[in-house]
């Protein structure tokens, strides 16, 4: 036998005898009536979602109409728009009474979805009193007696909220136990065709504070928890409208970048020569966690090129910072140039450059046995300024006959000339944050194409 089958079998018998069973509710929405004979409706309900306000989803709803604004606001960070809400329901039989809350949401959501085509999310709350514990007071006593009046003493139970709620309870709260207990049970359904959903919220409440405003913490109870169902069910992602913002607003740079340019601004300093000091978060106490970010984003900007490296060279010791863990991303080898020869160092491709930050002449040295024709080499180091470092290895990958394939650096000062001095080699160059300028101790950075409309609309 095949369970599976049988499964089937079984859903196709409930889902039959469901709909035979909400064929006898009669209660009826006057506003969903005149949609199914509007002949604009086809096209309005059929209209795409507001992708301008973030929207990706558009559904509609049914429950009462003090609460839309809850659901509107609650779902919308999830890309869903409302096309409309259905509130005006009516009972119209006394049979209507008698229904559970699960199958009127149900009948409502299904009429709507049938009417308009989108998913719908409708709602029905139920309102109890418990019947009145009996209590021996003497006769003597004080303050409220009870009395043996059945109509006091008895339960209650309604199907919907109205004025009937809070008449019921003016009427037995002065001769009735002030803690006796009333619950509010909300039920919402979301139906698509497909799938039904149901979720619930409750409010137990003192008889003495009970009225039908209570009706909106069940309410919002129901609408947070048909959230996360929804959510897990569909893989609504939380505020997706906003990240995709972000990353158009700063230009397809990752969280990496953004991270960086916050300690840039918060912990850098700017020293005489214009000297930016990162040694708070790069230098001599590194951020091992962020230089790894930073290595990820930086590496996936030179995956896509046609041609793959097969090494990275950098000088030591300040490129190892972001040169390690971008070998362990791109998954190659890591070669350094030195500023000065050891002993095993026989046989060396050398290159002179000008220091800054040094203010003195030095020269960069790589052995031979680990560079060779047949190597794509990308060059990484943590500033670019004057170029003259990156330059420097550059023509040592000219000497070893290699092809360098790119420049990747973690900050570059666009106010010097650096990237020009670079731009002979025609190889791409990349970095993750931009300083546009560190006057008077001031450090800048340049505004990022796109960033300036983060929170403006398209």
């Amino acid at each position: 036998m095949d369970w599976d089958d049988v499964d089937e079998e079984e859903m196709k018998k409930e889902e039959e005898e469901k709909r035979e069973r909400l064929s006898w509710i009669n209660i009826r929405s006057v506003r969903l009536e005149k949609a199914r004979d509007n002949p604009n409706a086809k096209s309005y309900f059929a209209r795409p979602p507001d992708e301008l306000e973030g929207f990706d989803r558009m559904w509609v709803a049914a429950i009462d109409a003090p609460c839309l604004a809850n659901l509107v606001g609650v779902f919308r960070n999830y890309g869903v728009q409302f096309a409309d809400n259905f509130a005006d329901w009516e009972d119209q039989s006394p049979e209507d009474a008698h229904w559970s809350i699960e199958d009127i949401a149900s009948f409502k959501a299904r009429q709507v979805y049938e009417a308009t085509g989108l998913p719908c999310i409708a709602s029905r709350t139920s309102f109890e009193i418990e019947p009145a514990r009996k209590v021996e007071v003497s006769p003597n006593a004080p303050g409220r007696v009870p009395v043996a009046n059945p109509r006091v003493q008895s339960g209650y139970k309604f199907n919907n909220i109205g004025d009937h709620v809070d008449y019921i309870v003016e009427a037995l709260e002065p001769q009735t136990d002030p803690s006796r207990v009333t619950r509010f049970t909300s039920c919402l359904c979301y139906y698509d065709g497909e799938m039904e959903v149901l979720d619930y919220g409750y409010c137990d409440c003192d008889i003495y504070f009970s009225n039908s405003v209570r009706t909106f913490i069940p309410m919002a109870h129901a609408i947070t928890e048909m959230c996360k169902t929804l959510q897990l069910t569909f893989g609504l992602e939380y505020q997706k409208w906003l990240k995709q913002k972000l990353q158009t607003a700063v230009g397809g740079r990752g969280g990496a970048s953004i991270a960086l340019r916050d300690r840039v601004l918060r912990d850098a300093k700017v020293l005489p020569n214009d000297i930016i000091d990162v040694s708070a978060f790069m230098d001599s106490n590194v951020d091992v966690d962020l230089m790894d970010d930073c290595a990820k984003e930086l590496a996936e900007r030179f995956t896509q090129m046609q041609v793959k490296p097969t090494k990275i060279l950098t000088v030591a010791t300040t490129g190892l910072v972001i040169a390690i863990p971008m070998a362990k991303y791109l998954q190659v080898p890591v070669v350094y140039a030195r500023k000065e020869r050891n002993v095993v160092m026989s046989s060396t491709y050398s290159a002179a450059f000008s220091s800054k930050t040094v203010g003195k002449n030095r020269e960069l040295l790589v052995s031979t046995n680990h560079l060779n024709e047949e190597d794509h080499i990308l060059i990484v180091d943590d500033f670019l300024s004057s170029g003259a470092s990156q330059d420097a290895l550059l023509r040592i990958v000219d000497d070893a006959r290699a092809t360098a394939v790119g420049v990747g650096v973690l900050l570059e000062k666009v106010y010097d000339s650096g990237r020009q001095s670079l731009s002979g080699y025609n190889v791409p160059v990349e970095s993750l944050v931009r300083v546009q300028s560190v006057s008077e101790g001031v450090i800048r950075l340049l505004e990022e194409e796109g960033a300036s409309s983060l929170f403006q609309k398209a």
